[in-house]
């Protein structure tokens, strides 16, 4: 996804982080981040579950407020959580357990009426 949403939906200027704080101003159930492999051809390995915790609570400050983490077919790993500052937090790693990753987030649960800012009409000037 990058770091600007720029698709069919979300016609935004705003980074990622923008808009999950924005979303946190609305009512939602969850939010999802995806966290893969910066290396397209690799998968995250399934890694000892109390040490995946450990680094969470040393890197994201508000742990607490993830509601679950688990590994995806793809070999991803997905927390939901429903704190915008812990998605926020979550989504600015770099590295994960020393691999380096890329974030992405799930909009699927959180309406677009919320999140886009300005609606930009091509066929309108």
């Amino acid at each position: 996804m990058g770091s600007v949403v720029n698709n069919i939906y979300f016609k935004s200027n705003k980074n990622v982080n923008e808009l999950v704080i924005r979303a946190g101003q609305k009512d939602f159930n969850e939010i999802n981040v995806i966290i893969s492999n910066a290396d397209r051809n690799k998968k995250i390995p399934q890694l000892n579950p109390f040490l995946v915790q450990a680094f969470v609570k040393k890197a994201i400050n508000r742990h607490e407020n993830i509601d679950n983490m688990k590994y995806t077919r793809q070999g991803k790993i997905m927390f939901t959580t429903r704190d915008p500052i812990c998605a926020v937090q979550l989504l600015s790693l770099n590295k994960f357990m020393e691999i380096d990753v890329t974030t992405n987030i799930l909009w699927e649960n959180l309406c677009s009426r919320f999140l886009i800012f300005r609606l930009t009409r091509p066929w309108r000037n």
